[in-house]
């Protein structure tokens, strides 16, 4: 089943940059109108909350991308 893909498309890169460093993503289940999902580590970092809507999608996008860039269990890739 292919993963499920943010409707932003900044979120959506970073998300694709989460799941090609190990970090695992899941949509929410429910009909939540500011939660989209949450990003796991794949070691014990806490999950990271996955915004629908924020206010600059850009800032939440380099946010999640920054929270994958600092976590110690980040698996190391060579596609940059």
């Amino acid at each position: 089943m292919a993963a499920e893909r943010h409707p932003n498309k900044d979120i959506e890169a970073a998300l694709s940059f989460a799941r090609r460093s190990g970090w695992s993503v899941v949509k929410s289940s429910g009909r939540s109108a500011h939660s989209w999902g949450v990003m796991r580590c794949p070691g014990d970092c806490p999950q990271v909350s996955i915004y629908s809507t924020p206010r600059v999608p850009a800032n939440h996008a380099r946010r999640l991308r920054q929270k994958v860039d600092g976590c110690p269990h980040k698996e190391t890739t060579n596609d940059g």
